[in-house]
């Protein structure tokens, strides 16, 4: 059996693999249905939108449930801090992942156009806010929640959603909002012969500039105006309350300056910055050169924000040596091990379906195929 710190590195890059695939694949069904009250005018063309992602979107769910179950079982200290003390804003995520299959499955139930309108609203709302609260989260993650323990390892939290809004909360989440605007743009230039397509090419433009310069500005803001977290003395293994945080402004910090602007970070930072200057010069009969490069900025962005913080998964604003870290929030060795042989058996088989699905819906989508009746 491997060592437990073998372990725990293990469990921390397949739990960013796992977000990465979410991001990679659900992104692009939230980017396109945050677009369809934009990029579509009539009825027909938003049915086109919605039937390039009515095939996937369900599989794509899968990553979301595969990584919000790999938090509960490998990091279950992470699980119950960040879950409560985000409680607010992950119940109007639930919300809207709730709302939006629904419009998907009954806006084109009844002719009504009224009846449409008002759904075609809803999924594009109820698509735009979680993108938008994923970041939001992400940059709360950096900055850390306020969370205590007491002695016996009670949690002390409570639940907050105002807070959560910090200047550099808010950049993170037109990060995300921006990012995946972009890849759902360049998956509709991969998956309709129409002329939406070539607006969707602008859209894929505005939006990963815009990405670019929420990106660029996060980093600067956090630079500037933001304190981090170093471990000035590690503790005994999974014993949360035995190591010592020490709390500095980043720009002041030698630390957290080699930390941040690591090789492995700076690597990240540019394997972002690229794939968002490639997004925006892709030509318009490059499509696929888009969707790559959008994908290879998604990638880029969630590496960067982890190993930027590593070893802190979720730090403490309140009781910094409360911090929760990749060392001593995880799950006992022999859960960490068998869990892992459980992905190694079943995840190719989730890969192997996810790609199968993509195969055999590969076809470009015209208005001529929406006579279809199992289309939505």
């Amino acid at each position: 059996m491997p060592s437990l710190e073998v372990l725990q590195i293990t469990w921390w890059i397949l739990l960013g693999v796992l977000l990465t695939g979410f991001a990679l694949t659900d992104g692009f069904d939230l980017g396109v249905a945050s677009l369809l009250t934009t990029l579509a005018r009539s009825d027909d063309e938003r049915r086109l939108l919605i039937n390039t992602i009515a095939p996937v979107w369900e599989s794509n769910q899968v990553w979301l449930i595969l990584g919000a179950g790999s938090i509960f079982a490998a990091w279950p200290v992470v699980y119950s801090v960040a879950f409560p003390t985000m409680y607010l804003a992950m119940l109007l995520v639930l919300a809207c992942l709730i709302i939006r299959p629904v419009g998907l499955k009954f806006r084109s139930k009844m002719p009504n156009q009224q009846w449409r309108y008002a759904w075609d609203w809803a999924i594009c709302v109820s698509s735009i806010v979680p993108t938008f609260v994923f970041g939001i989260a992400v940059g709360n993650a950096i900055l850390g929640l306020p969370f205590s323990f007491e002695e016996n390892l009670m949690l002390q939290t409570k639940s907050v959603f105002f807070p959560l809004f910090t200047p550099f909360s808010i950049l993170a989440g037109f990060v995300s909002v921006s990012m995946l605007l972009a890849h759902g743009a360049a998956y509709l230039r991969l998956k309709i012969d129409h002329s939406i397509a070539l607006k969707a090419h602008s859209v894929q433009k505005i939006a990963s500039f815009t990405a670019l310069v929420c990106f660029i500005g996060s980093g600067l803001v956090l630079n500037n105006s933001e304190f981090g977290f170093t471990l000035e003395e590690a503790g005994h293994a999974q014993n949360i309350l035995s190591k010592a945080v020490g709390v500095q402004k980043i720009e002041e910090s030698i630390e957290l300056s080699q930390r941040f602007f690591s090789n492995y970070a700076m690597i990240a930072a540019l394997l972002a910055f690229f794939g968002f200057m490639i997004s925006m010069v892709s030509g318009k009969k490059h499509p696929s050169v888009g969707f790559l490069a959008t994908s290879t900025s998604i990638i880029g962005v969630i590496a960067t924000a982890g190993l930027a913080t590593f070893p802190f998964i979720l730090p403490s604003t309140i009781a910094p040596n409360h911090s929760l870290t990749v060392w001593d929030a995880s799950s006992s060795q022999l859960t960490l091990f068998i869990m892992l042989i459980a992905v190694l058996i079943f995840l190719p088989f989730i890969l192997t379906y996810v790609i199968w699905t993509y195969k055999v819906f590969a076809k470009r989508l015209t208005l001529k195929d929406l006579d279809d009746p199992q289309m939505y």
